[in-house]
């Protein structure tokens, strides 16, 4: 390697690592936050939030590195472009596109590794995301909840609640929306609890003292009211947070190669084939934004 190309490569490192914990930071930040909520709030340990950062980590490198190669990028040339080393550099002989291939080879290698990156590590973490959630939920039924949050992951349920007492998930003023039956049934309880099937996927929410209304038309004018000092709702959590490998794979989950069998088994259904190669191709062009944003940051600098 030239003189000339470890000089440029020096200016480039230096803000790209900073540009990379910035960026991974800034992106983070609501990750975080959600991820301390698990650890103070619901009693999830930290052994296990480490592993869930771990895992979200690579998604947001995918996405952090391209911005922090335009930022290096423009700060190196403006960099060189502020001291007048560029106007030496050029009176010297030295072209722009011959001061611009170190850092477009950076780029181009940068690109390769991020291209193996998102279809490898990138869906694997993504699984493994999944399913050590799913073990936290499984442990704990109270991390998927949250307090004043509509909760819409059930497939017939809308679940809300006032506010959570203790690590134990007892639940104030619950309110769950029932769909089917058409009109939708309401069903309020003072407190409740949630409890999980620790051999299976289903989660049951025990209310206690309070009422179920159910109309009798879509006006509401006439309609059916039981009390109740117990009832169970059954909660499926299988779409809620999916684990296991008999679970449907996501298309976030998929590597290269099952978004391929995908598009191949669905080549006569254009319109279900759309939305696998739409993930291809935009994870391929993620992949390829570092050495493209690297070309455009040069001149901007």
């Amino acid at each position: 390697m030239k003189v000339l190309d470890r000089y440029l490569i020096r200016e480039f490192v230096p803000p790209l690592v900073a540009g990379v914990g910035l960026f991974l930071f800034v992106l983070m930040m609501d990750r975080l936050f959600d991820l301390a909520d698990l650890m103070l709030n619901r009693g999830v340990p930290p052994v296990v939030i480490l592993k869930l950062l771990g895992c979200f980590t690579p998604s947001i490198v995918a996405i952090a590195l391209p911005m922090a190669m335009l930022l290096a990028a423009v700060l190196a040339f403006g960099r060189l472009a502020q001291d007048r080393e560029l106007t030496a550099l050029k009176v010297g002989g030295i072209s722009l596109l011959r001061l611009a291939a170190p850092l477009a080879g950076a780029g181009l290698v940068v690109s390769l590794g991020l291209l193996v990156f998102n279809g490898t590590l990138l869906p694997r973490s993504t699984t493994a995301y999944k399913r050590i959630l799913f073990s936290a939920v499984r442990q704990r039924a109270t991390v998927a909840f949250r307090e004043r949050v509509f909760i819409r992951e059930f497939d017939r349920y809308l679940v809300y609640f006032q506010r959570r007492e203790g690590r134990e998930g007892l639940l104030r003023d619950v309110t769950v929306i029932e769909t089917p039956p058409v009109p939708a049934r309401l069903i309020t309880a003072d407190r409740g609890r949630l409890r999980m099937d620790p051999k299976g996927y289903r989660m049951t929410l025990e209310l206690e003292h309070g009422m179920m209304d159910q109309p009798a038309d879509m006006n509401g004018e006439h309609y059916s009211r039981i009390d109740f000092d117990s009832y169970i709702v059954e909660l499926d959590i299988h779409e809620a947070l999916r684990g296991g490998d008999f679970f449907v794979k996501g298309l976030e989950e998929m590597t290269y190669a099952d978004l391929l069998r995908r598009i191949r088994e669905l080549r006569n259904v254009p319109a279900l084939r759309r939305e696998y190669e739409v993930a291809l191709h935009q994870r391929i062009a993620l992949a390829f934004a570092p050495l493209f944003v690297v070309l455009i940051g040069i001149p901007l600098g």
